[in-house]
């Protein structure tokens, strides 16, 4: 299994996931190493950031050397590529009216925003999980941050993320031995750091998903997946094919070496390498397909190559399509009773 087009999809899968960013490329990671057959369904196009990534091109090599225009606002080099604010020939425009307006941005790549998001990886606190019985608005999550903690450490373990433990209020630490190590304030951080201290304010370093060591693929792997020698394995070869950074460039570029991370160098290759992944670009989810029990058993999506409507038929749905790509699937699709998915918010840049 690997990277195929719409005419050669099987039957059935055991899971179809919707998105290829963080949430479905942790989905695609966990499932297909537990040995379930996965079908992926990416809106945009294939994008190999290994081979496509400009991380050693200055401006001045670009066109209009690096400057904004309206298909590539952050730049020339900015890594996403067809993705943007406006989407040519998709059925969403903007009102013209500022007070209605809601800009939303579309990656429409295989990796959707791990491309060029600013890799600040925060953990939830207590507080977040439970604002209504605190504060009194909002709702109060289902879940509570220990519930949740366990997976933020294997996240953390098998992403690399660098920062330091510091103990602050609704700022969690990590278990010892599973941050990075933080790097090294700029001169002008580290006389902010110095003066801030003498009026009771911390100056800490931000946790980031950017290597800044190697990942230790001799125990990371058994920590992630203890009974699975295989899943292991998979691990293992995928930890050793990323480098650590060297500050070369603009993470919002992509990185080539996988120092930053993005799904497409940390969680899709292993999940290709199990054999059990067909990965199909230029698949625009439409909505989830529902049976006569009215539980979810596929996608109804567009083969954008062709404009054809195509069908995928799996026993479980995984929308991880961001936040309003997956309200969208789920407000167009209707059964007799509700609608049974697995909804995943993906990473939003912060």
């Amino acid at each position: 299994m690997a990277l195929i087009s719409a005419d050669e999809l099987k039957n059935e899968y055991d899971v179809v996931i919707v998105g290829s960013g963080a949430g479905g490329g942790q989905a695609a990671y966990t499932l297909t190493l537990a040995g379930m057959k996965c079908c992926m369904l990416e809106a945009g196009r294939s994008y190999d950031p290994l081979r496509e990534t400009p991380m050693y091109q200055p401006a001045s090599v670009a066109p209009l050397l690096g400057t904004s225009t309206p298909d590539k606002p952050f730049g020339f080099h900015d890594a996403t590529v067809g993705g943007g604010w406006n989407v040519p020939g998709e059925p969403y425009s903007n009102t013209g009216k500022n007070h209605e307006e809601f800009m939303w941005w579309r990656p429409r790549m295989m990796g959707g925003r791990t491309n060029h998001w600013g890799r600040i990886s925060l953990r939830n606190g207590p507080y977040d999980f439970k604002p209504k019985s605190r504060d009194g608005l909002g709702f109060d999550w289902p879940i509570t941050y220990e519930e949740l903690e366990p997976y933020y450490t294997k996240t953390e373990l098998l992403v690399g993320v660098y920062g330091t433990n510091e103990g602050l209020e609704n700022t969690p630490d990590s278990p010892a031995g599973v941050l990075l190590p933080a790097p090294k304030g700029r001169a002008a951080e580290l006389l902010t750091q110095k003066h801030a201290k003498t009026l009771g304010i911390p100056v800490v370093s931000i946790h980031r998903a950017v290597l800044t060591k190697a990942l230790d693929w001799n125990t990371i792997p058994a920590k992630l997946h203890p009974d699975n020698t295989t899943a292991q394995q998979l691990c293992s070869d995928g930890l050793k094919k990323r480098m650590q950074c060297f500050w070369a460039t603009d993470c919002g570029r992509g990185c080539s070496i996988g120092a930053a991370y993005q799904s497409t160098t940390c969680q899709i290759p292993p999940a290709l390498a199990s054999g059990n992944l067909d990965l199909v670009p230029n698949a625009m989810a439409r909505e989830v397909l529902m049976g006569k029990d009215g539980k979810a058993e596929g996608i109804l999506f567009i083969d954008k190559t062709t404009g054809k409507e195509r069908r995928v038929k799996a026993k479980v749905v995984v929308l991880a399509a961001g936040a309003c790509e997956t309200v969208r699937l789920m407000l167009n699709s209707t059964g007799k009773s509700t609608l049974q998915v697995v909804a995943m918010a993906s990473h939003r840049s912060r």
